[in-house]
């Protein structure tokens, strides 16, 4: 789909900023549309953002990721029109519905619309679709905090304005490309994976057996392409995310990128579902909803999950998230899932 700057002439900077958040280069989103109403996000489907290995479908994560990314990006080109300065609004919380799975083979749309801003905060909703937006893969509601537009760095000012020096630019973009030894690890992992090829209920088995849960989430390309790992302690799992560049979503900070800290968490929670009931298939998404309390820095990240209420047909979980104290959390979450009949 052809980016359509003429007609949405701030299209240029969701574009840029877009591009200056590592983890959306990595998934290689672009911005097609935005306006001060709305912005329009385009992520391509890739092997890397299977969460499902059983059907190929989208890991949820990732829909939270761009649904973040398109509604942080609404709000600043809100802010952008109606105040004529440059702010960088951190989220503060975000729900997220799933109404059905993001099918393989087809890229993810989301849009978003910031309608309403106050002094302190930005408000926005969202819809990630694939086929038409009238058949919806999710919706969202978020709040996002405003900050001062003195805490935005003249470099990244420049470069969200289009105004850094070209060669700057070059080197930037060159910098941030991921090594070949990478790239070919990455492609080797893809090859091996055999879409509907996987016994998920045997791996869950296995797993536990081994006692190595490793095993258990090599098999998700998601938890692969984010880093994720994990450590069983009698009844206690611990998900751990290490640093990773990939993963940054606010480079003045740096930070981790909110959609990767909500896509670890739901996958924790996914893990540990999967684990507790050695399930046959991988329980579906129905809703998340996280509330940031903390910057996620650039450093290792864990997760703890706690299976709140079990039912016939569905599960509750609560998960928390935190870096370096555990008392001191950056993120808290609640999820609903649908369980196999």
């Amino acid at each position: 789909m052809k980016i359509n700057s003429d007609f949405f002439p701030l299209t240029g900077v969701a574009s840029r900023f877009v591009n200056q958040l590592a983890h959306c280069r990595r998934l290689n989103i672009s911005a097609l549309e935005a306006s001060e109403h709305h912005v329009l996000l385009e992520l391509p489907y890739s092997q890397d953002i299977i969460g499902d290995p059983d059907t190929g479908v989208i890991h949820g994560g990732v829909v939270t990721t761009i649904i973040d990314t398109a509604s942080g990006t609404s709000v600043v080109c809100a802010i952008l029109e109606k105040y004529k300065s440059l702010e960088i609004s951190p989220t503060l919380d975000l729900r997220v519905d799933y109404m059905k799975p993001a099918e393989p083979n087809k890229p993810l749309y989301a849009f978003a619309e910031c309608y309403r801003l106050s002094a302190n905060v930005a408000f926005t909703r969202a819809i990630a679709y694939q086929d038409s937006i009238d058949d919806p893969i999710a919706h969202a509601v978020g709040s996002f905090m405003r900050i001062s537009p003195e805490m935005v760095g003249e470099e990244f000012r420049q470069a969200l304005m289009g105004c850094a020096d070209e060669a700057s630019a070059v080197n930037s973009a060159a910098n941030n490309q991921p090594d070949t030894q990478s790239v070919e690890v990455m492609q080797a992992g893809n090859a091996s994976l055999t879409v509907g090829d996987i016994n998920v209920h045997d791996v869950v088995k296995r797993a536990i057996d081994l006692n190595d849960y490793s095993y258990l989430l090599e098999k998700v390309p998601y938890t692969q392409f984010i880093g994720m790992s994990v450590d069983r302690f009698g009844d206690e799992m611990v998900f751990k995310l290490p640093t990773k560049d990939d993963n940054i979503g606010n480079p003045i900070l740096p930070a981790i990128h909110g959609g990767v800290i909500a896509g670890f968490m739901e996958m924790s929670a996914i893990v540990q579902l999967m684990v507790f009931m050695q399930a046959k298939k991988v329980p579906k998404i129905i809703d998340f909803s996280i509330d940031y309390l903390r910057a996620g820095l650039h450093q290792d990240t864990f997760a703890e999950c706690k299976i709140t209420r079990q039912g016939r047909r569905v599960a509750n979980v609560s998960i928390n998230c935190w870096q370096k104290n555990r008392k001191q959390l950056i993120a808290t979450a609640r999820a609903h899932f649908l369980l196999d009949q």
